[in-house]
């Protein structure tokens, strides 16, 4: 289940078949090595392990976008700060009036990785 949620933050490209099984597999493949990474990661030290209840999900969603690029899946890019302002919400994603679909650029101390 907590996977399910790490996930949830993940959307594909829009040209993206996610019927197919591969696509599934990899998607959990993704899930199951960042959420593996961020809790070794924040296990190394006390105020990343105390601090990891509310942050840990951000950077598994960040290691999942990252690992699905990694596999040819691609990602929705960051949205600009003008297209913050004038675009629609939908779900997790904003899309701009031009219909492009971006996600809200993650806070600084989020976009580091490793």
């Amino acid at each position: 289940m907590l996977l399910a949620l790490a996930g949830c933050g993940y959307t594909p490209p829009a040209q993206t078949d996610t019927s197919k099984p591969a696509y599934r597999t990899d998607l959990d493949a993704c899930q199951d090595s960042a959420a593996d990474t961020v809790n070794k990661r924040n296990a190394k030290t006390g105020p990343a392990w105390f601090s990891s209840p509310v942050r840990r999900w951000g950077q598994i969603q960040d290691g999942v976008q990252v690992c699905m690029a990694g596999k040819g899946y691609g990602s929705v890019r960051w949205c600009t700060a003008d297209e913050l302002r004038t675009a629609t919400k939908s779900g997790a994603v904003m899309v701009t009036s031009a219909g492009v679909p971006c996600v809200v650029p993650p806070t600084p101390d989020r976009r580091r990785s490793g």
